[in-house]
């Protein structure tokens, strides 16, 4: 099915305007600005942090990454954290993930994932987890807690 030129000038006008949106356009979230007084910026930077979590003096050896970027092998000291910024891919595919090495093996996670960070009531801008022997838990915005927990991915790294 061919769609109508007329289409076409109305598709280019929404690009436009969405890919010029700044924090005057920015979209209140459902349990964001009238709980937290934050706001979800479409087309603005994330932040990704990562906290040392493990207790004792264990340190976190970690390695992130995605498709386009790789930040390396990093180690953490107990209570100790780390972020990166970037900004989301147009059509959110924006995935970034990493490998961490615990006293009981090496596992990997999926530490952003956008389908997940960017929709619904669990929704970040600034997505900070702390990373326990038991898996990753990240910040519920609403009630400053770490209790949006996963499990490990399934297969070891």
């Amino acid at each position: 099915m061919d769609i109508p030129k007329r289409y076409l000038s109305l598709f280019l006008l929404t690009m436009f305007i969405t890919t010029n949106a700044d924090a005057k356009h920015s979209v209140p979230v459902p349990n964001g600005p009238s709980t937290t007084g934050s706001v979800f910026h479409p087309f603005g930077k994330i932040t990704v942090e990562i906290i040392n979590d493990l207790g004792n003096t264990l340190a976190l050896k970690y390695h992130c990454k995605s498709k386009e970027d790789d930040f390396g092998k990093r180690s953490l000291q107990p209570g100790k954290s780390w972020s990166f910024k970037f900004h989301r891919q147009f059509f959110g595919r924006t995935l970034f993930y990493c490998s961490f090495v615990l006293p009981n093996g090496r596992y990997t996670f999926n530490i952003y994932e956008d389908h997940r960070e960017s929709a619904g009531d669990n929704w970040c801008q600034k997505c900070v987890w702390k990373i326990r022997q038991t898996g990753p838990c990240r910040l519920n915005d609403v009630t400053k807690q770490f209790a949006i927990c996963y499990s490990w991915n399934k297969s070891l790294y």
